[in-house]
C-alpha cells in the first residue's frame, strides 16, 4: 500500500541522540560510518535504539549539513572528534509526514510537506529530519519531520 500521510504541529523528541556531520567525501562509505557509530555507542556500554535518523539542517553558514543520528540506551559523557551528544533533542511546530510505499520514492514525502507548506503559506526553516523506520526490498516506512517558522 502507498500513502503519505501528512499532519501539522507535531514535536520531533529524541533522547540520549549521538550525531555525527557526513561530509561529502563520506557518502560513498556510509554504511562505514554508521558502524563506527554503533560501535562507538557500544563501547561506551549503551546500546542503539531506535532506527537511524538522517537530519538536514541549514547551518549559519546558510549551507545544508547533513547529521546521522542514532538513539542510545544512555546518555555518553566522553565524546570523540566528530560526535555530538543531546540528552534531549526536541523540535516542536513541525509538519510531518509518514510515508509507506518503495524505498526510491521515499523522497515523495518531503516534497508533499513541502507543497503542503506552500499551500497553507507556511514558512520552512529548511531543517528536516527523516527517520528510516523500516525498510526492505519492496516497502519502507518513513517518518519527515520539517521545522517550521
Amino acid at each position: 500500500m502507498k500513502e503519505i500521510k501528512v499532519a501539522e504541529n507535531k514535536t520531533l523528541k529524541l533522547t540520549n541522540v549521538l550525531s555525527r556531520e557526513i561530509h561529502p567525501e563520506e557518502m560513498a562509505s556510509l554504511p562505514v560510518v554508521l558502524t563506527q557509530m554503533h560501535n562507538f555507542i557500544k563501547s561506551n556500554n549503551a546500546q542503539p535504539i531506535g532506527p537511524i535518523v538522517q537530519a538536514m539542517v541549514v547551518g549559519e553558514d546558510r549551507q545544508m549539513h547533513l547529521y546521522m543520528m542514532q538513539q542510545a540506551t544512555q546518555f555518553i559523557g566522553q565524546m570523540e572528534q566528530d560526535y555530538h551528544m543531546d540528552a534531549i533533542l526536541r523540535v516542536k511546530n513541525c509538519l510531518y509526514a509518514h510515508y509507506t510505499g518503495p524505498m526510491p520514492e521515499s523522497q515523495l514525502a518531503s516534497y508533499k510537506l513541502q507543497v503542503h507548506a506552500f499551500e497553507n503559506e507556511q514558512k520552512l526553516t529548511g531543517t528536516s529530519y527523516t527517520i528510516y523506520v523500516n525498510q526492505d526490498e519492496d516497502d519502507a516506512v518513513v517518518d519527515v519531520f520539517m521545522e517550521t517558522k
